[in-house]
């Protein structure tokens, strides 16, 4: 983490732990203005000549489509089409750099997996987590001041807007929430302009709102678990199925042509005491041996104290009301509408 983003945040109350996510102790109050820290996502720059093309075939989406207005979700997969990381990807207004974003405590070996690949391209990868600071922003009144900062505000889901050398990022969400992204010394500047009407936001009630969004994460413990459409990611425009090949392309493409997809992603609650980790099993009765009722994409606890979830879930287990978080079927998960539509026979 910049030490100098560091130091900032330590004065307004913040620690951090291992993983980069933030806690306050929060000293302001406010159900209008919300913003948080987002250095628990890490950041590879992606530049060079061949940089969209060498994108293109490792990468489930169609990297052409990428504009400084718009951004998209994409999945690097293993050749049996298992996803090793996803990535939010946008790029700046003037060198054309394409910036990848993933939990930091993947970006690592994502970094190097990926520099296997680069061979004789005109490319160059490298982690600006440090360098290109990421703060979120959200609430009723986020448009208002944003605009009195000096944004224009991204009019759309997936879409950006640029100020000051920095990126706007509206999130596919149905919530008013953004992501912005600088150096240190503009995002600095953003944050002390809020910080009097806003309240701090921890990354676990950031999260919570990725959730709500059903919005997924591959984490450390979840990766090479699911396959993109099992997160949805058909439905979230994070996978192209007329681009060219890219690794596990044509297991992806046969699932979504010739397969009948078994498992898919839901939002479900529970009033288990004891938060599941990405990637944990789920359990039902009749899965009792065998595979079992499926995965945790990301859960936290809710303001109720109740465990919130996205997990990819068995679609039998579902229609019979039979989702357990736990193998002695105590805890059971009940099943919370997501705020898109996801066809189950695909």
């Amino acid at each position: 983490m910049s030490n100098n983003w560091f130091k900032f945040l330590e004065q307004k109350g913040a620690t951090f732990n291992s993983k980069r996510e933030v806690t306050f102790k929060n000293t302001h109050s406010s159900n209008d203005l919300f913003i948080t820290d987002l250095s628990w996502l890490g950041t590879i720059a992606v530049t060079g000549d061949d940089s969209k093309t060498f994108l293109q075939g490792q990468l489930t989406n169609d990297i052409n489509h990428i504009t400084p207005s718009h951004y998209q979700l994409s999945g690097l997969c293993t050749p049996k089409g298992r996803l090793k990381a996803l990535f939010s990807i946008f790029s700046n207004n003037e060198n054309n750099t394409l910036y990848l974003q993933l939990p930091y405590p993947l970006l690592e070996e994502t970094l190097k997996r990926l520099k296997m690949f680069v061979m004789m391209s005109q490319v160059e990868l490298t982690d600006v987590s440090d360098d290109r600071i990421k703060i979120g922003i959200y609430g009723d009144k986020a448009e208002h001041y944003l605009t009195e900062y000096g944004f224009t505000i991204p009019d759309h889901s997936a879409s950006v807007s640029h100020y000051n050398d920095m990126q706007l990022i509206r999130l596919q969400d149905n919530n008013t929430r953004f992501e912005c992204m600088g150096n240190n010394d503009s995002i600095q500047k953003l944050w002390t302009h809020l910080q009097n009407d806003a309240q701090y936001c921890n990354t676990a009630q950031w999260k919570l709102l990725d959730i709500a969004a059903g919005l997924p994460n591959v984490y450390s413990h979840s990766k090479e678990v699911f396959i993109p459409q099992m997160l949805n990611l058909h439905v979230l425009d994070g996978v192209n199925f007329k681009k060219g090949c890219y690794t596990g392309q044509e297991v992806v493409a046969r699932m979504q042509y010739l397969g009948k997809l078994k498992r898919r992603m839901y939002r479900i609650q529970s009033a288990s005491k004891t938060l599941p980790l990405a990637g944990d099993n789920l359990y039902s009765e009749f899965t009792k041996s065998g595979q079992g009722a499926g995965n945790i994409v990301d859960a936290h606890y809710s303001a109720s104290g109740d465990i919130d979830c996205l997990a990819v879930i068995n679609n039998e287990a579902v229609e019979k009301n039979d989702v357990f978080l736990d193998e002695a079927l105590q805890h059971k998960a009940t099943l919370v509408e997501l705020p898109y539509s996801v066809d189950t026979k695909e």
